[in-house]
């Protein structure tokens, strides 16, 4: 075996021992299941009928005295894939919450969760049979088998212990995953999971509460929209898991018809009924499909979901609206399908039967299901930035939906031209023909005999009409969300050329012109550029113009007759004083927004008392054994990306309001390779904080760094970020003679800036201190003044006092883009207290 390959094995069996010494229970609990499953003969078609006393917990055998089997029945199965998903919870959930909890305790927990879940399966099937429910009675009587909803609930109960990142993906995809299982599928075994699911977040919630650290975690938004992008992507393959399923029989399982199907109308689901009246009445429509088209239209919702999922994981503001707008036609057609059966004649001209029969309760999930998935991600819509071009966006949509128009007209043509006036009801027939087409739908054969009479191009075009619509439409949202994001579109195209300019010359704060959502304007010739938000009827920049330092003022002059073309009101923010002059002829006017800290670092030693809190930091790390990792964060390995992301998200979850943009980046920023990244982090590879920097340049060159992204651990040794900022100047004074700590924004001292005082600058002053309980700028730049750092002010300019309400309303939509009523709500009693 090669030195290499050595190197790569002999860690990973390492890791292997380790996980095994720390999982003795788990492996106890796997052997005990491989080994009974198997002697059982339950691992194919489940546990023969002399094992069922041991093999299933059930309220008959219960009565009988088989308590045993609450216990016994977790080291069963009943097929293949019931076999190898419980291994895989056995091995990942069962040793997760042990590794966490120690064997004892997750012995203890893991039997006590198997009786909670077996007690609240009795109780809710009890319930049900009592009301005539028409699913959860028919499982009633089944026998539970299984570690499911015992593996779910300990797992559950140990995230309590996890960090703040963890916690919340465990429990998002644990909740999701069981809640669709339970929707769709809905046999005993997946009521069982989310009852061990529910059972299991109970347990975590009240650990977290006698530790007083019950409390919703606030997320930074990158981390939101993973969680809503996840959450989209696993609901987007219900109906293809219900189609999977054997006999599903959950609420959301008539959701395949609802996409899958075309909709009848209430005489076909009256003949189709015929004199009883129950959810079975909707399977009529599913009789197959018109070949191999047919097959591939019914998965089209799933794929453009999927696609819209992974869009919005990117952060596209209209894969989110797609999304929402995808939910909320699922949510019509199934209002629609209720309506039909609570309005059928038959349940009308019966007054004993009470309209909502057992059909309709379970119609009632197929609408409140995807409403909420629409209203949840609604909510949450200012986590999505990332606009599309507008060429690509328009170019689209018009193939689109010209594909939907031509193919219409070709439709109602044909209609028109055998009759289907007088045959089909006139226009509203027209209509509803046309409805059933673009569900999207093939045509089921239980329906041919309506086109028994029909023409045949008829036929054919009611049948694959939307067939290539909804291809042409997948094709379409595939380059706008996925495709556009890396290359070509008007939006990259001018991102690239930002990144040519800036890397030409800007200021310090110039870097942060490339980053999302913020559009460009470019001079005439090319030489300079402005990067701005358009927020309302403002303009507000980032930093003033980037590229040649000789065009600057040229440039400033044409983005100011930009904004008068366009209408637009003009404000240059977190700008120097070298556009002053050019703007104050002009008649602007400037307030200070922040003050700029500057390190000359060619030649500083840290010496003298001024310095005590920096030498106590290195010397603190160099004892911890701690070093400062310098690189891209692409270089860096998962491990340590996927800790750099925990300590964000943990930083993220104590502050009372979203994490703030504008100039202030956050995770998504640290991918730039331009950028750098420095971690602290010790032998063993655990990291305890991060800082990024951004590049200055000035003709091509770089000149110095500004410091951007700040994190640590809640939990670290003191002094950590005195140590990462320390050892950026031992890094970087070898190449540059200037960096930059950045601004602090709202954070200044009295008699530092100049025209302080009136209108604004009050306010600014105002809101500062009142902000600093929730994000402590000013304990930020007390923090930056231990560097002995020169100031520069940074100046927001403006024309017309009148306009600034609305600047203000800019500011804040540019600083806290995820800001709703609530969160506002909450920002407001923080500052009045």
């Amino acid at each position: 075996m090669s030195r290499a390959l050595k190197g790569v094995v002999k860690p990973a069996l390492l890791q292997a021992g380790r996980h095994v010494r720390a999982t003795p229970f788990t492996l106890l609990v796997l052997g005990l299941f491989v080994l009974l499953s198997l002697v059982s003969g339950s691992f194919l078609s489940g546990p023969p009928e002399p094992w069922l006393a041991f093999a299933g917990v059930s309220l008959d055998g219960l009565r009988s005295g088989e308590w045993w089997s609450i216990w016994t029945s977790l080291f069963f199965t009943t097929n293949p894939l019931a076999y190898a998903t419980a291994i895989l919870m056995i091995v990942f959930l069962l040793g997760l919450a042990e590794r966490h909890l120690g064997s004892l305790k997750t012995a203890g927990v893991f039997l006590g969760a198997q009786f909670a879940c077996v007690s609240a399966f009795l109780l809710v099937t009890q319930v049900a049979q009592h009301s005539d429910d028409g699913w959860l009675s028919r499982i009633a009587d089944t026998r539970l088998i299984g570690p499911y909803g015992a593996a779910l609930a300990t797992a559950l109960a140990a995230s309590a212990l996890l960090t703040t990142l963890w916690q919340r993906r465990l429990r998002t995809v644990a909740l999701s995953v069981s809640l669709l299982l339970v929707l769709y599928v809905g046999h005993a075994e997946t009521v069982v999971g989310f009852l061990g699911a529910l059972i299991g977040l109970a347990a975590g919630w009240w650990m977290q509460s006698s530790q007083g650290h019950l409390h919703l975690h606030r997320s930074t938004g990158r981390e939101v929209r993973n969680l809503l992008s996840l959450t989209m992507a696993i609901f987007a393959v219900g109906p293809i898991v219900t189609a999977a399923a054997k006999s599903p029989s959950g609420p959301l399982a008539l959701l395949r018809d609802v996409i899958l199907n075309p909709l009848p109308t209430l005489s076909q689901l009256e003949s189709s009924c015929g004199g009883t009246i129950d959810v079975a009445c909707l399977e009529v429509g599913r009789q197959g499909y018109t070949g191999p088209w047919g097959l591939a239209l019914a998965v089209v919702p799933v794929v453009l979901l999927l696609i819209c999922a992974d869009g919005m994981r990117r952060g596209r503001r209209l894969a989110l609206g797609i999304a929402i707008a995808v939910q909320l036609v699922v949510v019509a057609l199934s209002a629609i399908y209720l309506g039909l059966f609570a309005g059928m004649p038959r349940l009308q001209g019966r007054p004993h039967v009470p309209m909502l029969n057992s059909a309709v309760v379970h119609l009632i999930p197929l609408v409140v299901v995807p409403l909420v998935l629409a209203v949840l991600l609604f909510i949450y819509r200012g986590h999505f930035r990332v606009v599309t071009s507008d060429r690509i966006r328009r170019r689209i949509f018009w193939l689109v939906g010209l594909t939907g128009a031509g193919l219409s007209l070709a439709y109602t043509a044909v209609w028109l031209a055998s009759g289907g006036m007088d045959r089909d009801g006139g226009l509203l027939g027209l209509a509803a023909e046309l409805a059933r087409q673009y569900l999207p739908v093939p045509l089921p054969g239980v329906y041919r005999k309506v086109f028994a009479e029909r023409d045949v191009l008829e036929v054919f075009l009611f049948s694959y009409s939307g067939t290539v619509f909804w291809l042409v439409a997948l094709v379409g949202v595939w380059i706008l969300l996925i495709r556009g994001h890396h290359s070509g579109g008007l939006d990259h195209q001018a991102r690239q050329r930002a990144r040519t300019l800036v890397k030409s010359g800007g200021d310090s704060l110039s870097w942060m012109a490339l980053w999302e959502p913020n559009k460009y304007w470019f001079n005439g010739d090319g030489t300079g550029g402005v990067a701005y938000q358009h927020h309302g009827h403002v303009a507000l920049t980032l930093a003033g113009p980037f590229g040649s330092a000789g065009h600057r003022l040229e440039t400033a002059k044409g983005f100011l007759e930009y904004c008068t073309q366009q209408a637009l009101i003009p404000c240059f923010y977190s700008c120097t004083d070298e556009l002053w002059p050019m703007l104050q002829a002009r008649g602007f006017r400037r307030v200070a927004v922040a003050q700029e800290t500057r390190l000359r670092i060619r030649d500083l030693e840290f010496r003298g008392k001024e310095w005590q809190n920096v030498r106590t930091s290195l010397n603190r790390a160099k004892k911890l054994g701690i070093t400062a990792s310098w690189g891209r964060y692409s270089e860096l390995s998962h491990g340590v990306r996927a800790q750099v992301t925990e300590v964000s998200e943990e930083w993220a979850a104590q502050k009372k309001i979203p994490e703030m943009g504008f100039t202030l980046g956050g995770l998504d920023e640290l991918e730039d390779d331009d950028v750098l990244c420095c971690v602290a982090v010790d032998e063993a590879g655990f990291v305890y904080g991060v800082t990024s920097w951004l590049p200055v340049y000035e003709e091509g060159q770089v000149v110095s760094w500004t410091l951007d992204f700040m994190r640590r651990r809640g939990d670290t040794f003191p002094g950590v970020m005195e140590f990462l900022i320390a050892s950026a100047i031992l890094h970087l004074r070898g190449s540059v003679e200037v960096i930059s700590l950045s601004g602090s924004p709202l954070a200044r001292e009295k008699g530092e800036i100049e025209q302080q005082a009136e209108g604004l600058a009050g306010i600014l002053d105002a809101v500062g201190q009142a902000l600093e309980p929730v994000y402590g700028f000013r304990s930020l730049a007390s923090f930056k003044s231990r560097f002995q750092p020169e100031y520069r002010t940074l100046y927001m300019y403006y024309q017309d006092p009148l306009h600034l309400p609305a600047m203000g309303r800019a500011l804040s939509r540019a600083y806290l883009p995820g800001l709703s009523v609530r969160h506002s709500a909450r920002l407001l009693r923080t500052l009045v207290a």
